[in-house]
């Protein structure tokens, strides 16, 4: 198996060598004062480690890929698959959701996943927003700016200024989780940290939130995946 490119970092506050292994590259990283023969000699030695973390990646990436019905015309609402039909040819590039089926228009004849992506992003925010909005509402929560992003690893976040962000693609998991997170974001500004504060809130508004978590690691890996 042919492994990902090296990179080799050096980092000011770093105290130890460290390998990280990454789909696209394998990180090695060290302190300044370290030199590149020590560096080279650290992946050396951890050269049978780094060839097994990297197959498990690859097993764990195509194992997601395979629960992927994007291919069968299906897409991930809601916390279930719900089939998608695609309009070409159409005036403008559209996507609509009725009778348990998304209806997609495209103005041209190939459907492109970026291009659905981006639609079902937009579909997204129209949901999502007024659902938060909702949420904050009912536990007292006034917010500052909200925004949506399109992140690989995070499903939100947020500011000291009481600003919040949240990753669109939360219109894939179900309303329960939705909120779990909503929910999560918005202690953060009683607590911005995970202490036992913090977790003791998200507890009081949401007593079985363990339950959303549970399935974020489940099925995290899946939602991420685009479109």
């Amino acid at each position: 198996m042919m492994l990902p490119p090296v990179e080799w970092v050096r980092r000011r506050n770093q105290k130890n060598l460290r390998i990280r292994v990454k789909h696209d590259a394998i990180i090695v990283s060290a302190p300044t004062h370290a030199s590149v023969s020590e560096m080279k000699r650290f992946y050396k030695e951890k050269e049978n480690w780094i060839k097994e973390s990297y197959a498990g990646l690859v097993a764990k990436q195509k194992k997601t890929s395979s629960q992927n019905r994007f291919q069968q015309n299906e897409l991930l609402y809601n916390g279930e698959w719900v089939p998608f039909v695609i309009e070409p040819n159409a005036s403008l590039n559209d996507i609509s959701f009725s009778n348990g089926v998304f209806s997609i228009k495209i103005d041209s004849n190939s459907a492109d996943p970026e291009l659905i992506s981006w639609l079902y992003a937009n579909f997204a925010v129209a949901e999502l927003a007024p659902f938060f909005s909702e949420v904050a509402k009912r536990l007292g929560y006034p917010f500052g700016r909200l925004t949506f992003r399109n992140q690989k690893t995070k499903w939100g976040s947020c500011s000291g200024k009481g600003n919040i962000n949240l990753n669109w693609r939360l219109i894939k998991c179900p309303p329960f989780v939705q909120e779990y997170i909503f929910i999560h974001e918005l202690c953060h500004l009683k607590h911005l940290d995970h202490s036992n504060k913090f977790w003791n809130l998200v507890a009081h508004h949401m007593p079985d939130y363990l339950k959303a978590e549970k399935w974020l690691k489940l099925n995290g890996p899946i939602v991420f995946q685009s479109p």
